[in-house]
């Protein structure tokens, strides 16, 4: 363009681009005949957000045949007041709520026909959740189904109450206006509540009323409308299943050296509990006695091939870009061993990078040895520090090296092919759908009980990628086999045997979705179809990663500012607005509504502090309550034992009472109460007890 734009008219335009995107994913909401949400959330400077997306049928919009494709729409990232399950379904109401609010007074919306659509319309075509396996997500997808079940009932009670006569309705809210008033304790209490109260009450007999004659109509309907109003499945993300198999896996291999009295991988202690464990082996060598703070210094203490790839990742590729070698290590590798290279990148978590830096390790153990030996001698005080110490002891550690061995063999025979055949795309071009992966889930397992049967398929010097692999597929690094046979480790069969077991017993736990006679192995193809979700939770994942990057690049980036961009162009809006918008109305509401709209930015920050200031009362009130009920306990001991002590006529004792528990002058004990804790004479105490107070 010619000449400048200025700050408030990027801001519009951008906010324009989030409600055109709102206004889309309305649209296909409403066309969809059936949908599926996938959610993830993370922390950012002590903020919770959670990232969403629905997945579904949608109009190709550059087609002139009107075909569907499977689509997968961002519906943005929300701040979250906490990280409860609670917030979360109220962040899924409420961003639906928003798409829809908005679609139905747009133009475009209006323009459409039919009747306006809500919440409940949404909620009836929901047919599933993917998401990790963390305790929170599943119970998010348990509320979100639960929520299902509340609208299902709502749309078949609303129907049922649209076709009754006024005389019938009547009836009904007669008979249920009578049991709320009986539950409030009668009338004259009803009448005694508070308008407000009133209200609220009155809103949820209606609720109820109407939930009551959807589940009668529920039940009149034939087994398939049952089915599919009932349909909904939850699966977990398959990269999670392989990252915690790995772990389960790595687990029984530690108890194995425990289990067997073996000593195990050499312990890489911080500086600290590395000084204490040195007094420890002194203390043992001379016959003394160990402290508890040396036997607290060797539990603290960590070991392994896990460690060992967590050191080398910190060295060589440290998350924060001033710690470690980074790009030197890379300069130095490609002079010296003729390849490009860069670590695995343990240092964060990320998918497979321990199976991968194990293989890394083995393969190239000498070079990383030379590369180590190298800053030794360049440096002034000719010593390494403390974690590149830890990292040479690790690779001289048969011990260390035998479990690397285990978890790259376990990455080439499972992990890999598995991972790369949950992302590969169908014959029609689409991602896989997690619903039919359960033939290749129960081969995962069976693969694992053929290697524990007979180990040597995998330690052998050239194995057979036709049987050891998973899928048959070429291995990721085929001379990784030759070079663990050459290094002639300790207990790799023991090892093999023991890794592959803890895994298996997992992936039994992280794959209970497909178990045989489930929800998913009995859905139909018409139902794993109505019940589409990828077999990663990639894009959540891919979501939070990137917005936190980018807001590191562009704090002043509003969240609306960085949904609306996200949005129009992960969801093609364009293009959505290129065959739909076909009138300026269209146009200048998108411009009315971004001029008068702000972005909210304070609005919610405002909120999420009001959220924990809230928490904090209710806190301090349940505390405080905790503290008089325990004061309240030891006063009631007090008087009981001043009791037993000192035989007291009964005015005496309920005098020592009333001194003692100023809540019985409020008359919240009655006498046989007074008897029963103090053990003081009841019959003459009203007559006592209306002196003394």
């Amino acid at each position: 363009m010619v000449g400048s734009i200025s700050r408030t008219s990027v801001s519009r335009i951008i906010r324009e681009g989030y409600f055109a995107a709102q206004i889309q994913l309305g649209h296909e909401m409403k066309m969809a005949e059936s949908m599926t949400f996938s959610a993830d959330g993370t922390g950012h400077r002590s903020i919770n957000y959670n990232s969403q997306h629905a997945h579904m049928l949608v109009e190709e919009y550059d087609s002139l045949d009107n075909n569907k494709k499977r689509a997968t729409r961002f519906l943005g990232i929300k701040p979250s007041r906490d990280g409860s399950s609670k917030e979360a379904i109220s962040d899924w109401q409420t961003t639906i709520n928003e798409i829809l609010d908005l679609y139905n007074r747009s133009p475009f919306g209006k323009r459409s026909g039919g009747s306006l659509i809500g919440l409940v319309d949404i909620l009836i075509k929901l047919t599933g959740m993917n998401t990790d396996h963390c305790a929170k997500e599943k119970k998010d997808a348990k509320e979100m189904e639960g929520l299902k079940k509340w609208a299902v009932n709502q749309h078949l009670g609303e129907e049922v109450m649209l076709e009754k006569s006024i005389q019938e309705i009547y009836q009904l809210q007669i008979g249920a206006q009578s049991k709320m008033v009986q539950a409030a304790g009668g009338q004259r209490k009803w009448e005694s509540l508070p308008e407000a109260t009133k209200n609220e009450k009155r809103a949820k007999m209606v609720e109820d009323v109407v939930q009551e004659l959807g589940k009668g109509a529920f039940e009149l309907l034939d087994a398939h409308e049952k089915r599919f109003l009932q349909l909904f499945i939850w699966a977990g993300c398959g990269c999670h299943k392989d990252l915690n198999t790995v772990r389960g896996g790595y687990v029984a291999m530690e108890k194995w050296w425990k289990e067997h009295d073996i000593e195990g991988p050499i312990v890489l202690a911080n500086r600290d509990n590395d000084a204490v464990l040195e007094e420890r082996d002194r203390a043992i060598a001379n016959g003394d006695e160990v402290t508890p703070a040396q036997e607290r210094a060797l539990r603290q203490s960590t070991r392994g091939a896990i460690k060992a790839a967590q050191i080398a990742g910190a060295i060589l590729n440290h998350k924060d870009d001033k710690k470690g070698h980074h790009d030197f290590f890379r300069d130095w590798w490609r002079k010296h061993v003729k390849i490009p290279f860069t670590f695995p990148d343990t240092s964060n978590n990320c998918f497979q990078a321990y199976c991968y830096a194990a293989a890394a390790l083995l393969l190239y153990l000498e070079f990383f040895k030379q590369f180590l030996e190298h800053l030794r001698i360049t440096k002034q005080n000719g010593r390494l520090n403390h974690m590149e110490s830890n990292f040479w002891k690790a690779l001289h550690d048969p011990a260390t090296l035998s479990e690397l061995a285990i978890l790259a063999l376990y990455g080439e025979a499972v992990s890999y092919p598995y991972v790369k055949a949950i992302r590969s795309t169908s014959d029609s071009g689409e991602n896989q759908n997690m619903l039919d992966l359960g033939p290749l889930h129960k081969k995962v397992s069976t693969h694992t009980h053929t290697i524990i049967a007979n180990p040597y398929i995998l330690l052998c010097k050239n194995p057979s990628n036709i049987t050891a692999s998973l899928e048959g597929d070429e291995w990721q690094h085929p001379n990784i086999f030759k070079c663990i046979y050459d290094l002639k480790l300790p207990y790799l069969k023991e090892l093999l045997v023991a890794f592959f077991t803890g895994a298996d017993e997992t992936w039994t736990r992280f794959t209970s979705e497909f178990a045989p006679n489930g929800l998913i192995d009995g859905a139909t193809t018409e139902e794993r179809d109505l019940a589409w979700m990828p077999a990663t939770n990639d894009e959540n994942e891919g979501a939070l990663g990137s917005f936190r990057r980018l807001i590191r690049q562009q704090p002043q980036l509003t969240m609306q500012a960085y949904n609306g961009l996200t949005m129009f162009f992960r969801n093609n809006t364009q293009l959505f607005m290129e065959a739909k918008f076909t009138t300026e109305e269209d146009h200048r509401f998108l411009h009315k509504l971004a001029r008068e709209t702000g972005s909210g930015e304070q609005a919610w920050r405002k909120a999420g502090v009001d959220h924990r200031d809230d928490r904090q009362h209710h806190l301090i009130e349940k505390r405080k309550k905790a503290q008089e009920k325990v004061q309240c306990r030891r006063r009631h001991k007090k008087i009981q034992r001043g009791l037993q002590e000192f035989p007291l006529s009964s005015i005496r004792a309920l005098s020592l009472v009333l001194k003692e528990m100023p809540c019985l002058t409020k008359s919240k004990y009655s006498r046989r109460q007074v008897h029963r804790i103090y053990r003081v004479p009841y019959q003459s105490l009203p007559k006592i007890k209306d002196r003394l107070l």
